[in-house]
């Protein structure tokens, strides 16, 4: 028997005829990923997030951007945290100055 990684998940689509998605993260990696069950017999078969979004389309995209979007704060206390928002650096190019402009 082959042992699992410790894993959360939350389900966000159930397909007519009762495949499942859910977005998953291994607890170990950190890494995120769709798990899909297409039927209770069949095995789950993980799909890497951003391959899932390249390559899906239809509902199931649809209901994994909407529970994403439902993970950030309101609009409203996102204003008050502007100051914890943490931006990029500036690039910089090692073989090209930096104008001044």
């Amino acid at each position: 028997m082959i042992g699992q990684a410790p894993r959360v998940a939350r389900e966000f689509h159930v397909g007519p005829r009762g495949d499942r998605y859910a977005l998953t993260r291994d607890l170990k990696t950190g890494q995120p990923y769709v798990l899909h069950r297409p039927c209770a017999t069949d095995p789950e078969v993980q799909i890497d997030l951003g391959a899932f979004l390249v390559l899906f389309r239809g509902q199931e995209r649809d209901d994994l951007l909407e529970l994403i979007a439902s993970l950030l704060p309101e609009d409203e206390q996102a204003a008050q945290d502007s100051a914890n928002v943490l931006r990029p650096p500036r690039f910089m190019s090692r073989w090209m100055p930096v104008r001044q402009v």
